[in-house]
């Protein structure tokens, strides 16, 4: 028997075995009982990117033990950079920062087990992977952004112009990348091709390379046009977003729509100035869908409708946040942490320290902004995770400052902001570079140093 060539079985003809298997196929294909029926699915309910999902509201899908207490940990051996994302099916996703070797690993969630590692071109200040339901990652990228399929294989790279700090799933099939140029475009989830043509939302930049500016998007100043990731309304595909165009003295709130067809686009659908605007902390999305909130550069969180960027209410804080506030299920918002307080080690005098990071609850009510409680005590390190059941949960400074001093996860009561447990994280120091929360109530506290800590 010749090489490539298959011995037919007696009684049944190569034609009549074929129809035999496709109409089979159909049938399994129809009886299938899997979540996507074979297809890709939209993000993940879980914490699937940089914010915890395309709001930008830092809420979990899951609550948390009310003692929480450490299942594992462990060093990757480099810095990391952003929030640990999950796919809500037993792994989390996290990035570090390094010169040579893996860049971005999948553990599992249970034990911390190394399930793959890749080395990725990216950067930027926060490198969070956005997840989708099947647990396949879309990583921002120095020129774009790659597709890795949930086995660890590289399946498509897009490329555009910047670094994307927006990228999120408008459903299974688009995937809306915004970089930090301003440059706005819609690809194909499955093959990475555009289906909309790109729209310049800062204007016209004309960089002398890829990363032009990025230096100054971690501390949100005009030099970076587009500096914290959109809040996304999937079910009308429409972005909110600030972006600084060349030229003017102010930023500006913006709001695009995309709509499908057989060319998509990519329509700004209105623009508003923001005076006291500060692009470094994320837009968030209201739970109705009808308000966004976005701070000043005195920390003043302003809210405006998404019918046409009209001032709705604002709340002063007394602080300026460099992380999203997390949006409880009452409408109540707890503002986040300063990465002026990360400590630089025992010989820091914190010189430059630009003051404390409380924690803030606000509100609006009959058109005004309300400040609901606020906890002076605590010193918070990074983004505060909102929980189902009406908790926050914050990570805080602890410890004696003068001797190395840690971290501490504290368990608030989103009511009245009373702690009700408080976790010492063991051996955990130095900054933070996030907090997140998987869909089996997991939390994962990402730091700086480079080790990512687990407790349930």
């Amino acid at each position: 028997m010749t090489r490539g060539t298959t011995p037919r079985r007696p009684g049944r003809s190569v034609p009549a075995l074929f129809a035999t298997m496709l109409i089979l196929g159909l049938v399994v294909g129809c009886a299938s009982n899997t979540p996507s029926g074979g297809a890709r699915l939209p993000q993940a309910a879980s914490w699937s990117s940089v914010t915890g999902g395309p709001p930008n509201s830092g809420r979990a899908h899951a609550p948390v033990s009310d003692a929480p207490e450490l299942r594992w940990s462990r060093a990757l051996g480099a810095p990391l950079s952003g929030v640990a994302s999950s796919d809500g099916i037993e792994t989390s996703f996290q990035a570090t920062v390094s010169d040579s070797g893996c860049n971005f690993f999948a553990l599992a969630s249970e034990d911390g087990r190394k399930r793959w590692c890749l080395r990725l071109p990216t950067d930027g200040p926060r490198i969070t992977a956005t997840v989708d339901g099947r647990g396949s990652v879309f990583v921002p990228q120095t020129s774009g952004v790659g597709a890795v399929s949930a086995g660890g294989e590289l399946r498509w790279s897009a490329d555009t112009d910047g670094v994307p700090t927006t990228v999120t799933l408008l459903d299974d099939r688009h995937l809306l990348v915004i970089t930090h140029l301003g440059i706005a475009r819609v690809v194909n989830a499955h093959t990475g091709l555009d289906v909309s043509p790109a729209a310049p939302l800062a204007g016209e930049i004309a960089p002398s390379a890829q990363d032009f500016g990025l230096p100054w998007c971690g501390i949100g100043e005009r030099g970076c046009p587009v500096t914290g990731p959109a809040a996304v309304d999937t079910a009308s595909g429409t972005a909110y977003l600030t972006a600084w165009r060349p030229g003017r003295p102010d930023p500006e709130l913006v709001a695009v729509r995309f709509t499908a067809g057989e060319r998509g686009r990519l329509e700004v659908l209105w623009r508003t100035d923001l005076p006291d605007g500060r692009l470094g902390v994320p837009v968030v999305l209201s739970n109705d869908r009808d308000a966004l909130h976005v701070h000043s550069s005195d920390g003043t969180l302003v809210t405006y409708s998404t019918s046409d960027g009209a001032v709705m209410w604002s709340a002063p804080t007394g602080y300026r946040p460099d992380v999203a506030p997390a949006l409880l299920p009452d409408g109540t918002l707890v503002t986040g942490g300063r990465s002026s307080t990360i400590w630089r080690g025992p010989a820091d005098a914190h010189v430059a320290d630009a003051g404390p990071a409380p924690v803030v609850a606000v509100r609006g009510e009959d058109g005004r902004g309300l400040e609901v409680w606020r906890r002076d005590d605590l010193r918070q390190l990074t983004n505060p995770v909102a929980t189902p059941d009406g908790r926050v949960l914050v990570a805080v400074r602890s410890g004696d400052p003068d001797d190395e001093p840690g971290i501490a996860l504290h368990l608030l009561d989103g009511g009245d902001g009373r702690t009700l447990q408080e976790i010492t994280i063991p051996a955990a120091t130095g900054p933070m570079s996030g907090l997140s929360v998987d869909s089996d109530g997991r939390i994962a506290v990402s730091t700086a140093m480079g080790a990512v800590y687990v407790l349930d």
